[in-house]
């Protein structure tokens, strides 16, 4: 922490122990006043604050989060998933925060990685189903691409977004290809080895909101394959759309930002391909989320994609870099077997948890121009709390990239680790735990 950040730091909290002073028993005060203890080294004063809520109302669940995190800034990481595990033990079901919460608190404490594992990566489905602003399901590192590029429109970071969307756009261009080489393949051996009979066509789909992504998204016979190869196949056409949907909305995304350059031979570049994947730039351009909805995709890539990178790079450091085993039980046949692995990423690898850390990055880096753009300069935003969010927003960027340094240095990236380390003081931190 900085001079200037470490005075605003005492400032604050000298305001907050006046309020709670004047306000002992609001528990709204009591318990901002616990979290900015917290913040502050002074863990131990917030774990008493946060009990006293406790004691009247138990199950008071941001009592239970400032108190995790009390244990999280005292570097008692196992106390911190403890206590949170306690919190979520009489609940039945689990909302993506808290299966989040829970994951990162286990990788803190390097303790049930695979179920740290499973739990985030079981947040970031149930996200994805949810609309954001766009009627398009695409998974998150696209939604924080088209966000970043859209926003960037605003906060004249153009090249800054068009790196990335270059990099997403190639990705999922390779994925539809192989998708369509794994559904032809597949089709045609299973033909080849045993003819089946034909049955009724089944009608196209668009896979967007409301539409299950198990669904048949081709119009094309249904075969009797068998029920399990069937559906392999099914879900393959599936993953097919949404890879398809996830190069429509960065395609127009691109082609938008382009059109604000002036560099109109890359905006009919990428017309014409949205027109060979028989997509309409004017409708995908219509239905693109608008700035709020942006800036709030981009603070859930920063949570879910950092604790997911964290969780893989550490579950993977744990297993000494070995293969996990594929959670896909062995079907008795090879071609099966080739339908249920399709997509199917069975290692945790460096690269993995590396390009979830990296647009976490991105997601918090843009978040944090946005507070010094027009997009805050509202009435609705007051002067200190603009302030207070620019603070938080540059703590979480060292926070996300002081967790990509650790994982730099797990795979022994020595180079990579030693760069994050001087982004890190750049910032104005130490490159140390305190970050956690």
């Amino acid at each position: 922490m900085n001079l200037a950040e470490a005075g605003q730091a005492e400032e604050a909290l000298e305001v907050m122990e006046t309020a709670f002073r004047e306000s002992p028993e609001n528990r709204q005060i009591k318990l901002a006043y616990a979290n900015l203890l917290a913040e502050n080294d002074q863990g131990e004063l917030g774990i008493t604050l946060c009990d006293e809520v406790l004691e009247l109302t138990p199950e008071d669940e941001l009592a239970h989060q400032i108190r995790s995190t009390c244990f999280q800034y005292l570097g008692e990481f196992d106390l911190a998933l403890e206590n949170y595990k306690r919190h979520l033990s009489g609940k039945i079901s689990r909302t993506p925060i808290e299966l989040n919460n829970l994951a990162y608190f286990r990788a803190l404490a390097r303790k049930e990685l695979s179920r740290a594992n499973r739990d985030i990566n079981k947040a970031i489905e149930s996200e994805e189903l949810e609309y954001w602003g766009c009627n398009y399901i695409v998974p998150l590192e696209v939604r924080t691409a088209v966000a970043a590029g859209l926003l960037s429109r605003t906060l004249k970071q153009h090249e800054r977004s068009l790196v990335e969307l270059d990099k997403q756009i190639e990705n999922y261009e390779t994925k539809l290809k192989t998708q369509i080489s794994f559904i032809q393949g597949v089709v045609t051996q299973l033909m080849q080895e045993n003819p089946p009979e034909a049955r009724p066509a089944t009608s196209a789909q668009q896979t967007t909101i409301g539409t299950a992504p198990t669904g048949t998204t081709d119009s094309s016979a249904s075969f009797a394959f068998g029920e399990k190869v069937e559906k392999g196949i099914s879900n393959a056409r599936a993953l097919k759309q949404i890879d398809k949907n996830s190069l429509g909305v960065m395609l127009t995304t691109r082609a938008l930002i382009n059109e604000d350059l002036g560099a109109l031979a890359l905006v009919d570049r990428d017309r014409k391909r949205l027109q060979q994947l028989g997509l309409d730039f004017e409708n995908l351009a219509a239905s693109l989320p608008n700035a709020e909805a942006c800036l709030t995709q981009l603070q859930k890539a920063s949570m879910y994609l950092d604790t997911r990178g964290f969780v893989s790079g550490r579950r993977n450091s744990k297993s000494g870099n070995s293969a996990l085993q594929s959670q896909v039980p062995q079907q008795p046949s090879i071609i099966e077997n080739q339908i249920f692995n399709n997509g199917i990423n069975a290692i945790n690898t460096y690269e993995n948890a590396l390009a979830d850390l990296d647009c976490a990055i991105l997601a918090s880096e843009f978040m944090e121009l946005s507070l010094n753009s027009s997009l805050y300069n509202t009435p609705d935003f007051s002067a200190q709390q603009i302030a207070r969010r620019k603070k938080m927003a540059t703590r979480m960027t060292a926070v996300l990239i002081y967790h990509r340094m650790e994982i730099h240095r797990l795979a022994g990236k020595e180079k990579a680790a030693d760069r994050d380390r001087v982004l890190i003081e750049n910032l104005g931190f130490e490159a140390n735990g305190s970050l956690f």
